[in-house]
Protein backbone atom coordinates (compact mmCIF):
# COMPACT_ATOMS: atom_id res chain seq x y z
CA UNK A 1 0.00 0.00 0.00
CA UNK A 2 1.63 3.41 -1.14
CA UNK A 3 2.83 5.58 1.94
CA UNK A 4 0.85 8.41 1.12
CA UNK A 5 -2.51 6.90 0.95
CA UNK A 6 -1.72 5.13 4.27
CA UNK A 7 -0.80 8.67 5.95
CA UNK A 8 -3.70 10.34 4.80
CA UNK A 9 -5.52 7.60 6.36
CA UNK A 10 -4.11 7.29 9.58
CA UNK A 11 -6.31 9.88 11.92
CA UNK A 12 -9.11 7.23 11.04
CA UNK A 13 -6.91 4.08 12.02
CA UNK A 14 -6.10 6.12 15.48
CA UNK A 15 -9.97 7.08 15.98
CA UNK A 16 -11.19 3.66 14.85
CA UNK A 17 -9.62 1.48 17.58
CA UNK A 18 -12.34 1.09 19.87
CA UNK A 19 -14.87 1.47 16.78
CA UNK A 20 -17.10 -1.72 17.01
CA UNK A 21 -17.15 -3.24 13.27
CA UNK A 22 -20.73 -3.13 12.05
CA UNK A 23 -22.93 0.10 12.93
CA UNK A 24 -24.49 0.28 16.33
CA UNK A 25 -27.32 -1.79 16.67
CA UNK A 26 -27.14 -3.44 12.55
CA UNK A 27 -27.61 -6.45 11.82
CA UNK A 28 -26.88 -7.82 8.30
CA UNK A 29 -29.34 -8.82 5.63
CA UNK A 30 -30.00 -12.56 5.39
CA UNK A 31 -27.24 -13.52 3.54
CA UNK A 32 -26.38 -16.37 0.69
CA UNK A 33 -24.88 -19.89 1.81
CA UNK A 34 -21.33 -19.21 2.41
CA UNK A 35 -21.24 -15.64 3.40
CA UNK A 36 -19.91 -14.54 6.60
CA UNK A 37 -21.70 -12.00 8.94
CA UNK A 38 -19.41 -10.71 10.85
CA UNK A 39 -17.72 -7.51 9.24
CA UNK A 40 -14.21 -5.70 9.31
CA UNK A 41 -13.50 -2.23 11.27
CA UNK A 42 -11.86 0.19 9.13
CA UNK A 43 -9.39 -0.33 10.85
CA UNK A 44 -8.80 -4.06 9.70
CA UNK A 45 -9.84 -2.84 6.06
CA UNK A 46 -7.12 -0.43 6.17
CA UNK A 47 -4.41 -3.52 8.29
CA UNK A 48 -5.34 -5.62 4.93
CA UNK A 49 -4.67 -2.67 2.61
CA UNK A 50 -1.47 -2.12 4.26
CA UNK A 51 -0.52 -5.64 4.10
CA UNK A 52 -1.53 -6.33 0.88
CA UNK A 53 0.78 -6.45 -2.16
CA UNK A 54 -1.96 -4.55 -4.41
CA UNK A 55 -0.68 -1.17 -5.54
CA UNK A 56 -3.38 1.37 -4.15
CA UNK A 57 -4.08 4.26 -5.21
CA UNK A 58 -5.96 7.38 -3.45
CA UNK A 59 -6.93 10.77 -5.11
CA UNK A 60 -9.63 13.15 -4.83
CA UNK A 61 -12.32 13.61 -7.95
CA UNK A 62 -15.36 15.84 -7.98
CA UNK A 63 -18.42 13.72 -8.10
CA UNK A 64 -21.34 13.41 -9.78
CA UNK A 65 -24.19 16.00 -8.86
CA UNK A 66 -25.79 12.42 -7.81
CA UNK A 67 -22.76 10.71 -6.43
CA UNK A 68 -21.58 7.74 -7.90
CA UNK A 69 -24.24 5.27 -7.39
CA UNK A 70 -24.88 4.51 -11.06
CA UNK A 71 -20.91 3.56 -11.40
CA UNK A 72 -21.31 1.25 -8.34
CA UNK A 73 -24.13 -0.19 -9.08
CA UNK A 74 -25.33 -0.56 -12.19
CA UNK A 75 -28.83 -2.52 -12.90
CA UNK A 76 -27.74 -5.74 -14.10
CA UNK A 77 -31.09 -7.62 -14.12
CA UNK A 78 -34.12 -6.60 -16.74
CA UNK A 79 -37.21 -5.07 -15.27
CA UNK A 80 -40.44 -7.15 -14.66
CA UNK A 81 -42.88 -4.42 -13.27
CA UNK A 82 -46.03 -6.41 -13.43
CA UNK A 83 -44.56 -10.30 -12.65
CA UNK A 84 -45.79 -12.46 -10.22
CA UNK A 85 -44.01 -14.79 -7.58
CA UNK A 86 -44.88 -18.40 -7.49
CA UNK A 87 -44.10 -19.98 -4.35
CA UNK A 88 -43.52 -23.77 -4.78
CA UNK A 89 -41.61 -26.31 -2.10
CA UNK A 90 -39.83 -23.05 -0.24
CA UNK A 91 -38.24 -21.51 -3.53
CA UNK A 92 -40.24 -18.41 -5.00
CA UNK A 93 -39.67 -17.61 -8.75
CA UNK A 94 -40.72 -15.13 -11.18
CA UNK A 95 -44.15 -15.53 -13.42
CA UNK A 96 -45.78 -13.20 -16.32
CA UNK A 97 -49.41 -12.08 -14.63
CA UNK A 98 -52.10 -14.36 -15.62
CA UNK A 99 -53.96 -13.17 -18.96
CA UNK A 100 -56.11 -14.39 -21.76
CA UNK A 101 -56.35 -13.49 -25.70
CA UNK A 102 -59.48 -12.59 -24.95
CA UNK A 103 -59.38 -10.10 -21.50
CA UNK A 104 -56.03 -8.76 -23.54
CA UNK A 105 -57.99 -7.84 -26.70
CA UNK A 106 -60.73 -6.18 -24.80
CA UNK A 107 -58.37 -3.91 -22.77
CA UNK A 108 -56.37 -3.55 -25.83
CA UNK A 109 -60.07 -2.41 -27.23
CA UNK A 110 -61.15 -0.29 -24.28
CA UNK A 111 -57.32 2.11 -24.41
CA UNK A 112 -58.71 4.64 -27.27
CA UNK A 113 -62.12 5.38 -24.95
CA UNK A 114 -59.81 5.80 -21.77
CA UNK A 115 -57.07 7.64 -23.43
CA UNK A 116 -60.31 10.32 -24.84
CA UNK A 117 -61.42 10.51 -21.01
CA UNK A 118 -64.77 8.08 -22.16
CA UNK A 119 -64.42 6.21 -19.27
CA UNK A 120 -68.18 5.06 -19.08
CA UNK A 121 -67.36 3.52 -22.10
CA UNK A 122 -63.67 2.52 -21.13
CA UNK A 123 -65.59 0.56 -17.93
CA UNK A 124 -68.19 -1.56 -19.89
CA UNK A 125 -65.05 -3.14 -21.98
CA UNK A 126 -62.99 -3.50 -18.82
CA UNK A 127 -66.09 -5.12 -17.33
CA UNK A 128 -66.20 -7.36 -20.22
CA UNK A 129 -62.63 -8.24 -19.44
CA UNK A 130 -62.91 -9.49 -15.59
CA UNK A 131 -65.64 -11.56 -16.73
CA UNK A 132 -63.41 -13.31 -19.44
CA UNK A 133 -60.60 -13.71 -17.41
CA UNK A 134 -61.73 -13.11 -13.28
CA UNK A 135 -58.32 -14.11 -11.92
CA UNK A 136 -56.48 -11.64 -14.36
CA UNK A 137 -55.12 -8.43 -12.07
CA UNK A 138 -54.53 -6.52 -14.91
CA UNK A 139 -58.13 -6.12 -16.25
CA UNK A 140 -59.29 -5.52 -12.71
CA UNK A 141 -56.15 -2.70 -12.29
CA UNK A 142 -57.59 -1.23 -15.43
CA UNK A 143 -61.59 -1.40 -14.27
CA UNK A 144 -60.39 0.22 -11.14
CA UNK A 145 -57.94 3.02 -13.00
CA UNK A 146 -61.40 4.13 -15.33
CA UNK A 147 -63.93 4.41 -12.26
CA UNK A 148 -60.78 6.33 -10.24
CA UNK A 149 -60.76 8.70 -13.26
CA UNK A 150 -64.56 8.65 -13.41
CA UNK A 151 -64.18 10.18 -9.94
CA UNK A 152 -65.77 7.53 -8.34
CA UNK A 153 -62.55 6.25 -5.72
CA UNK A 154 -65.01 4.15 -3.37
CA UNK A 155 -65.66 1.72 -6.55
CA UNK A 156 -62.13 1.98 -7.81
CA UNK A 157 -60.80 1.05 -4.16
CA UNK A 158 -62.83 -2.11 -4.30
CA UNK A 159 -61.39 -3.16 -8.16
CA UNK A 160 -57.91 -2.17 -6.95
CA UNK A 161 -58.53 -4.54 -3.81
CA UNK A 162 -59.12 -7.47 -5.87
CA UNK A 163 -56.10 -7.39 -7.81
CA UNK A 164 -54.08 -6.55 -4.61
CA UNK A 165 -56.11 -10.12 -3.26
CA UNK A 166 -55.38 -11.99 -7.38
CA UNK A 167 -51.84 -10.93 -7.14
CA UNK A 168 -50.10 -9.64 -4.01
CA UNK A 169 -46.59 -8.99 -5.76
CA UNK A 170 -47.78 -6.08 -8.13
CA UNK A 171 -47.46 -3.18 -6.53
CA UNK A 172 -49.99 -1.66 -8.86
CA UNK A 173 -52.67 -3.25 -7.16
CA UNK A 174 -51.44 -1.53 -3.53
CA UNK A 175 -50.00 1.85 -5.47
CA UNK A 176 -53.36 2.43 -6.71
CA UNK A 177 -54.82 1.71 -3.49
CA UNK A 178 -53.16 4.06 -2.02
CA UNK A 179 -54.33 6.98 -4.76
CA UNK A 180 -58.21 5.98 -4.34
CA UNK A 181 -57.99 6.06 -0.17
CA UNK A 182 -55.92 9.46 -0.41
CA UNK A 183 -58.72 10.69 -2.37
CA UNK A 184 -60.95 9.65 0.31
CA UNK A 185 -58.96 11.42 2.85
CA UNK A 186 -58.14 8.36 4.37
CA UNK A 187 -53.99 9.67 4.45
CA UNK A 188 -53.10 6.77 7.04
CA UNK A 189 -54.48 4.06 5.36
CA UNK A 190 -53.13 5.23 1.90
CA UNK A 191 -49.90 5.67 3.56
CA UNK A 192 -49.96 1.97 4.62
CA UNK A 193 -50.48 0.87 1.08
CA UNK A 194 -47.90 3.21 -0.90
CA UNK A 195 -45.39 1.87 1.44
CA UNK A 196 -46.79 -1.61 0.42
CA UNK A 197 -46.06 -0.69 -3.05
CA UNK A 198 -42.30 0.32 -2.30
CA UNK A 199 -41.82 -3.06 -0.58
CA UNK A 200 -42.32 -4.86 -4.04
CA UNK A 201 -40.79 -1.61 -6.04
CA UNK A 202 -38.54 0.78 -4.18
CA UNK A 203 -37.29 3.09 -6.80
CA UNK A 204 -40.67 3.42 -7.81
CA UNK A 205 -41.18 6.80 -9.64
CA UNK A 206 -44.44 7.05 -10.05
CA UNK A 207 -45.05 7.51 -6.60
CA UNK A 208 -42.94 10.26 -6.20
CA UNK A 209 -44.41 12.08 -9.11
CA UNK A 210 -47.66 11.13 -7.51
CA UNK A 211 -46.66 12.60 -4.06
CA UNK A 212 -45.24 16.09 -5.65
CA UNK A 213 -48.79 16.80 -7.76
CA UNK A 214 -50.84 16.30 -4.88
CA UNK A 215 -49.30 17.67 -2.06
CA UNK A 216 -52.74 17.71 -0.24
CA UNK A 217 -52.18 13.53 0.20
CA UNK A 218 -49.73 14.89 3.09
CA UNK A 219 -47.44 12.34 2.02
CA UNK A 220 -43.79 12.49 1.11
CA UNK A 221 -40.84 10.35 0.23
CA UNK A 222 -37.43 11.05 2.01
CA UNK A 223 -34.64 11.26 -1.20
CA UNK A 224 -31.62 8.76 -0.78
CA UNK A 225 -30.08 8.41 2.23
CA UNK A 226 -26.77 6.99 0.06
CA UNK A 227 -25.40 9.62 -2.25
CA UNK A 228 -22.15 8.04 -2.48
CA UNK A 229 -19.27 10.65 -2.69
CA UNK A 230 -16.30 7.97 -3.24
CA UNK A 231 -15.60 5.05 -5.20
CA UNK A 232 -12.95 2.57 -6.63
CA UNK A 233 -11.79 1.23 -9.67
CA UNK A 234 -9.53 -1.11 -11.64
CA UNK A 235 -6.18 0.12 -12.97
CA UNK A 236 -2.85 -0.80 -14.83
CA UNK A 237 -0.91 -1.12 -11.82
CA UNK A 238 -3.45 -1.81 -9.26
CA UNK A 239 -6.69 -0.38 -7.34
CA UNK A 240 -7.45 3.21 -7.50
CA UNK A 241 -9.72 4.78 -4.56
CA UNK A 242 -11.57 8.35 -5.93
CA UNK A 243 -13.35 10.52 -2.96
CA UNK A 244 -14.73 13.77 -3.41
CA UNK A 245 -12.75 15.74 -0.96
CA UNK A 246 -15.59 18.65 -0.60
CA UNK A 247 -18.05 16.17 1.28
CA UNK A 248 -14.91 14.98 3.76
CA UNK A 249 -13.25 11.87 5.47
CA UNK A 250 -16.36 9.34 5.64
CA UNK A 251 -16.32 9.31 1.67
CA UNK A 252 -12.40 8.61 1.45
CA UNK A 253 -12.85 5.35 4.45
CA UNK A 254 -15.96 4.35 2.02
CA UNK A 255 -13.27 4.64 -0.72
CA UNK A 256 -10.71 2.97 0.47
CA UNK A 257 -13.36 -0.12 1.72
CA UNK A 258 -14.48 0.06 -1.99
CA UNK A 259 -10.85 -0.31 -3.46
CA UNK A 260 -9.77 -3.26 -0.57
CA UNK A 261 -12.87 -5.35 -2.37
CA UNK A 262 -11.51 -4.65 -5.65
CA UNK A 263 -8.21 -5.70 -5.08
CA UNK A 264 -8.45 -8.46 -2.21
CA UNK A 265 -10.64 -11.37 -4.09
CA UNK A 266 -9.22 -13.76 -1.19
CA UNK A 267 -11.51 -11.33 1.32
CA UNK A 268 -14.94 -11.56 -1.05
CA UNK A 269 -14.37 -15.00 -1.30
CA UNK A 270 -13.86 -15.08 2.44
CA UNK A 271 -17.01 -13.24 3.43
CA UNK A 272 -19.57 -14.28 0.69
CA UNK A 273 -18.30 -17.62 -1.10
CA UNK A 274 -17.66 -16.10 -4.28
CA UNK A 275 -14.35 -14.20 -5.99
CA UNK A 276 -16.92 -12.53 -8.33
CA UNK A 277 -17.37 -9.05 -8.25
CA UNK A 278 -19.82 -8.96 -10.57
CA UNK A 279 -22.14 -10.25 -7.94
CA UNK A 280 -24.01 -7.62 -5.75
CA UNK A 281 -23.59 -8.44 -1.64
CA UNK A 282 -25.28 -6.79 1.05
CA UNK A 283 -22.07 -7.98 2.98
CA UNK A 284 -20.08 -5.71 0.87
CA UNK A 285 -21.97 -2.67 0.95
CA UNK A 286 -22.83 -3.23 5.10
CA UNK A 287 -18.91 -3.26 5.52
CA UNK A 288 -18.25 -0.24 3.51
CA UNK A 289 -21.08 2.05 5.10
CA UNK A 290 -20.02 0.66 8.24
CA UNK A 291 -16.38 2.43 6.96
CA UNK A 292 -17.85 5.34 5.91
CA UNK A 293 -19.70 6.03 9.42
CA UNK A 294 -16.56 5.59 11.01
CA UNK A 295 -14.67 8.29 9.44
CA UNK A 296 -18.08 10.38 10.38
CA UNK A 297 -17.29 9.81 13.54
CA UNK A 298 -13.77 10.37 13.41
CA UNK A 299 -14.24 13.64 11.26
CA UNK A 300 -16.93 15.32 13.71
CA UNK A 301 -14.89 14.74 16.73
CA UNK A 302 -12.11 16.16 14.81
CA UNK A 303 -14.48 19.50 14.02
CA UNK A 304 -14.16 19.40 10.24
CA UNK A 305 -17.14 19.45 9.22
CA UNK A 306 -17.07 23.07 9.20
CA UNK A 307 -14.71 23.00 5.86
CA UNK A 308 -16.58 20.58 3.93
CA UNK A 309 -20.54 20.10 2.11
CA UNK A 310 -22.61 19.21 5.33
CA UNK A 311 -24.22 15.20 4.37
CA UNK A 312 -27.77 14.88 5.65
CA UNK A 313 -27.48 11.22 4.32
CA UNK A 314 -24.46 10.07 6.33
CA UNK A 315 -26.56 11.80 9.64
CA UNK A 316 -29.87 9.53 8.30
CA UNK A 317 -27.83 6.66 7.82
CA UNK A 318 -26.38 6.83 11.50
CA UNK A 319 -30.07 6.94 12.80
CA UNK A 320 -30.75 3.76 10.71
CA UNK A 321 -28.05 2.21 11.90
CA UNK A 322 -28.78 3.10 15.37
CA UNK A 323 -31.82 1.70 14.48
CA UNK A 324 -30.42 -1.60 13.49
CA UNK A 325 -32.17 -1.15 10.10
CA UNK A 326 -28.92 -1.18 7.65
CA UNK A 327 -29.78 -4.00 6.13
CA UNK A 328 -32.71 -2.92 4.96
CA UNK A 329 -31.33 0.39 3.63
CA UNK A 330 -29.00 -1.73 1.35
CA UNK A 331 -31.91 -3.74 -0.11
CA UNK A 332 -34.28 -0.72 -0.59
CA UNK A 333 -31.73 1.47 -1.48
CA UNK A 334 -28.83 -0.56 -3.16
CA UNK A 335 -29.56 -4.12 -4.05
CA UNK A 336 -32.58 -2.40 -5.74
CA UNK A 337 -30.70 -0.56 -8.32
CA UNK A 338 -28.85 -3.42 -9.51
CA UNK A 339 -31.68 -5.68 -9.55
CA UNK A 340 -35.56 -4.00 -9.34
CA UNK A 341 -37.25 -7.31 -8.16
CA UNK A 342 -34.92 -8.01 -5.73
CA UNK A 343 -37.55 -7.49 -2.98
CA UNK A 344 -40.18 -10.05 -4.86
CA UNK A 345 -38.93 -13.09 -4.14
CA UNK A 346 -38.40 -12.44 0.00
CA UNK A 347 -39.96 -14.06 2.38
CA UNK A 348 -42.79 -12.64 4.07
CA UNK A 349 -40.94 -12.01 7.45
CA UNK A 350 -38.24 -9.79 5.67
CA UNK A 351 -41.00 -7.93 3.49
CA UNK A 352 -42.77 -7.05 6.96
CA UNK A 353 -38.94 -5.84 8.22
CA UNK A 354 -38.66 -3.56 4.99
CA UNK A 355 -42.09 -2.21 5.32
CA UNK A 356 -41.70 -1.18 8.86
CA UNK A 357 -37.93 0.67 7.22
CA UNK A 358 -40.19 2.31 4.64
CA UNK A 359 -42.76 3.71 7.23
CA UNK A 360 -39.85 5.03 9.86
CA UNK A 361 -37.80 6.43 7.19
CA UNK A 362 -38.65 6.69 3.64
CA UNK A 363 -42.60 7.68 3.07
CA UNK A 364 -43.40 9.96 5.99
CA UNK A 365 -46.20 12.16 6.78
CA UNK A 366 -45.40 15.85 5.59
CA UNK A 367 -44.87 18.79 7.86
Amino acid sequence: MHRTFLFLLLPLTFGCASTPATPRGSAPVPVAPGEKKGLLSLQQILQRMEASPVKYELGEKDSPPDGWADTLWPQRIAPLPYARVVREGGSATLAPPHETPESERLLAEAEPHFEANRFDEAAKLYTRATEACPKCANAWIFRGDAALFADKPEEALGYYRKAAELNPDDYRGHFFQGHALARLGRRAEAREAFASALVLNPRLPTLRTLLKKYPGFGLVITPDVVVPRGMAARTETGVAARYDGHYGTAWLAFAACKAMWLGEPSHRKEMTGSDSDTQFTSTEELECLSAALTGYAVAKEQKDADTTIPDKGLERLERIAEAGMADMLVLFELASRVHPQATLTMSEDARQRLRAYILEFVLLERD
